[in-house]
């Protein structure tokens, strides 16, 4: 098994989230956040899905999902993102901890990457959060198309995501590379402005 770090310059851009309401006011605002998360990915070696999926259910009770969806464990959630391949992401602990729990674990089963600094992790909720969304998504956000659970690899404001629907309200967390997090919030929130929204 290989563990490396991903390690790009994680820029913040934070300050571009001031707490308050922002954008239109008197329509249904949608609130943004920052997370702060683990990421890793996990890739199953030729002909060892089967440990894997053993494996993390034995660690973190999860249930690898399927192409396109999302499956919850204990205090972490397993994002299908690839064949044999997927995001375990859970609240920030320790640095490299969750990593080390996923190697240890799978033993050779997997490779592991931590990409918890490599990758940051934007929320974005309300009933509006779908049409901001599809400004610039080329996923059909629709409820009888895309729903609680529901994952996809696509391109929002011209930068990789991963897309993940948390519930029903709905609400999304976008998975997107933490060099490009400043460009992304700059277009996320112009995108929100017509509709409005609340940094708490």
């Amino acid at each position: 098994m290989s563990v490396s770090n991903h390690s790009g310059s994680n820029h913040s851009g934070s300050d571009l989230l001031a707490p308050g309401a922002h954008g239109a006011v008197g329509g249904e605002p949608v609130r943004i956040a920052l997370r702060s998360c683990d990421v890793v990915q996990v890739l199953a070696r030729k002909g060892r899905a089967g440990d894997v999926a053993a494996a993390l259910l034995g660690a973190l009770g999860l249930v690898l999902p399927g192409p396109g969806h999302a499956a919850d464990g204990r205090g972490a959630s397993a994002l299908w993102v690839q064949p044999e391949g997927w995001f375990v992401v859970a609240p920030r602990g320790a640095d490299g901890a969750l990593a080390s729990a996923i190697k240890a674990a799978c033993g050779d089963a997997a490779s592991v990457i931590d990409q918890s600094h490599g990758r940051a992790v934007v929320s974005i909720s309300g009933t509006r959060a779908a049409w901001v969304l599809a400004k610039s998504c080329r996923v059909d956000l629709h409820p009888s198309a895309f729903g609680p659970g529901r994952v996809a690899s696509t391109q929002l404001f011209h930068l990789a995501a991963t897309l993940h629907q948390t519930d029903a309200v709905p609400s999304f967390d976008l998975i997107v590379f933490s060099t490009f997090l400043r460009s992304f919030l700059e277009s996320l929130t112009h995108a929100a402005e017509e509709t409005g929204y609340v940094v708490a």
